[in-house]
């Protein structure tokens, strides 16, 4: 399980798991991801657009908070946005690295999402 207790406070804190949702298959696969990660506890789904568009709520939470990025390919949105804003995830993904070709075709991501799941979760 990713999620950790923080030591210090007692309480729980949260990890946010944001996806690149760029316009491929590998960019979908990355928010298919994020999802599957949410609707099995590991974490909550979070906004990656909100972070990069500079809006503070979104980058302090992330800051704050335990973050599993998913980029889609290594141009590395993501991973870009993250550095912009002094932000260290706290595991990161490239969904490329995994074995998939990156395509502009969005037919058919439900076996490479769940071969992407196996292979990020496996590593967890």
């Amino acid at each position: 399980m990713v999620e950790e207790k923080d030591t210090c406070s007692g309480a729980t804190v949260k990890t946010l798991i944001l996806g690149c949702s760029g316009g491929s298959n590998v960019g979908q696969i990355a928010n298919n991801v994020m999802i599957e990660m949410d609707k099995k506890g590991m974490g909550n789904a979070y906004c990656l657009a909100g972070a990069g568009a500079d809006l503070s709520g979104f980058v302090e939470s992330a800051r704050a908070g335990r973050t599993i990025l998913i980029d889609g390919c290594p141009v590395g949105c993501g991973k870009k946005i993250f550095g912009r804003q002094g932000i260290t995830p706290t595991r990161y993904y490239v969904i490329t690295e995994l074995g998939i070709e990156k395509r502009h075709d969005f037919h058919d991501l439900a076996e490479e999402t769940g071969q992407a799941v196996e292979q990020i979760v496996g590593n967890g």
